[in-house]
């Protein structure tokens, strides 16, 4: 693959900046997001707007890709604590890299080190996004880039914030301790306080125990669940945005009721049991406007 690295500055410790040999033109009217996200869950919404884009020219533009670096042990993302600890190292460098590749492919700067620097706050001016969303990020915000997009900033968290279960890097260990049969995965505003902003939407319940009623042997499997949606939320996010924008107004959105836009097809698919299977990816059809 064609790109550049530059080495962060000595704000960072870790990490790198890639840019594409072959970047995107200048954006015009588009809707400029900004993507926080690592892992499967990352991935999938990286995958969802680039084929968006694709579909639906002229619409929005993935102006910047910010990921975890899981392989550097100076990176401050819990590796212990989340779901990092379910991977081997080589396993999360395939994650990373996939994810390098994948913004690099379609033209799109990515970032894998420290964001509360000056150093990335440049770079972030001057993607100048609309909208950021994040999803399996491993590092904190500060106020300067969750505010900075005028139409707001939206966190995905595999758990019921709404009901205060599984706040923090360890959702899914008190999904099951709970003894719960099923789980939302939850929208949320970025804010100072960790997985407290104001919540924006939640899904349907996701079934994640197995036929048998037992919960999977690896977590990653519902990590893998849980964010089968996470695509066709964030298209539907972004559509309200668009929708937004053409009014003229601009702010944060206050809720989206996605109990009334997914289809009953998707949330049929979202009960079946989980699987014991690390290469099931659950799979769910695509967003009508990536067809």
């Amino acid at each position: 693959m064609n790109f550049s690295q530059k080495i962060v500055d000595v704000e960072s410790t870790w990490g790198g900046f890639y840019e594409p040999d072959h970047p995107q033109n200048q954006p015009g009217r588009e809707l400029k997001v900004a993507l926080f996200g690592s892992a499967t869950g990352g991935q999938l919404i990286l995958e969802s707007l680039i084929r968006f884009n694709q579909k639906n020219p002229g619409l929005l533009r993935l102006v910047g890709m910010v990921t975890d670096d899981p392989v550097d042990q100076k990176a401050k993302i819990s590796l212990k604590k989340r779901i990092w600890g379910n991977y081997t190292r080589e396993e999360s460098a395939d994650l990373m890299n996939k994810i390098i590749d994948t913004s690099m492919q379609a033209g799109i700067p990515c970032y894998t080190g420290k964001v509360k620097t000056n150093y990335f706050r440049k770079i972030f001016s001057s993607w100048d996004p609309d909208v950021l969303i994040m999803n399996c990020f491993g590092q904190k915000l500060d106020a300067y880039l969750y505010d900075y997009p005028p139409f707001g900033a939206y966190n995905f968290h595999p758990s019921n914030l709404a009901s205060h279960i599984g706040v923090g890097a360890q959702p899914f260990q008190e999904i099951m301790r709970l003894g719960l049969h099923t789980s939302p995965i939850v929208i949320h505003k970025v804010t100072e306080v960790i997985d407290d902003g104001p919540i924006v939407g939640i899904s349907p319940e996701i079934n994640i125990r197995l036929h048998d009623g037992s919960y999977p042997l690896n977590i990653i499997t519902l990590l893998h669940k849980l964010n089968s949606i996470t695509g066709w939320m964030t298209i539907d996010i972004l559509l309200e945005i668009l929708e937004q924008r053409s009014l003229g107004k601009k702010g944060a959105l206050t809720y989206i009721d996605f109990e009334k836009k997914i289809p009953k097809a998707i949330k049929h698919r979202l009960l079946i049991p989980a699987t014991n299977e690390l290469s099931e990816k659950y799979e769910l059809p695509l967003h009508p406007k990536l067809i």
